[in-house]
């Protein structure tokens, strides 16, 4: 396998470790709150009276954690999906908030919120024949890169702007950061700038960091051409 084939295995693993965490988190919290109805509910008939609020508590965060493991697993099985062709038209915007989704136990540990930016409902859909799976890990190393820089209780939001009439990802880091000057030298001297620049340029985009906004802007040719 070429460099760009080796990374995406490694990406493949990490995300799908990332997703099986989740998932491990879910059916475990499923199975406390179930585990707390069947005692009460074991008690007597006149406990279930008595803890009604705690039940029906116990219920609703029951169903909120079954409806995460459904997204969770869409998203999951969506994604393992991306390698089933080299080339293939990709929504951008659904990508980007699929790579968010499944990205988001790496912000939770560093304690930082990541969002997508809705689209301008009078944009027409971005879309790209280009490899989906590469796409993912473009977005993913843009992540890796910001986290490395960010402080507990930041934010990036990512969304789909135009620049100079051509559609770019932006990922904007916000909350307690370095200095233009520091924040530019960090990502750049961080691991995962270097494996960016790799994917970028195998997907023969760009990336390059907005100082102004402190984030990382990628670009992407609208078909690819190997």
């Amino acid at each position: 396998m070429n460099t760009c084939e080796d990374k995406e295995v490694a990406f493949f693993g990490k995300i799908t470790a990332g997703i099986t965490h989740e998932l491990k988190n879910v059916l475990a919290i499923i199975r406390e709150s179930s585990g707390l109805v069947g005692d009460i509910i074991s008690i007597s008939p006149e406990a279930i009276i008595k803890h009604q609020e705690k039940i029906q508590n116990s219920i609703v965060r029951i169903k909120d954690q079954i409806e995460r493991g459904v997204n969770l697993t869409d998203r999951l099985n969506r994604f393992a999906h991306s390698t089933d062709e080299t080339l293939s038209k990709i929504d951008l915007q659904e990508t980007t908030e699929q790579l968010v989704t499944l990205a988001q136990r790496f912000a939770r540990l560093k304690h930082v919120v990541l969002n997508t930016v809705p689209p301008d409902q009078e944009t027409p859909p971005v879309t790209l024949v280009t490899r989906h799976v590469q796409i993912h890990m473009a977005l993913f190393a843009s992540l890796e890169c910001c986290l490395t820089v960010m402080s507990a209780g930041g934010e990036i939001n990512i969304g789909i702007r135009k620049l100079e009439g051509k559609n770019a990802v932006h990922m904007v880091c916000k909350g307690d950061l370095p200095v233009q000057s520091e924040f530019v030298r960090n990502i750049c001297e961080s691991e995962n700038w270097p494996v960016l620049q790799e994917i970028i340029a195998c997907l023969e985009g760009s990336a390059h960091l907005d100082e102004t906004e402190n984030g990382i802007v990628l670009r992407f040719p609208d078909e690819i051409s190997r």
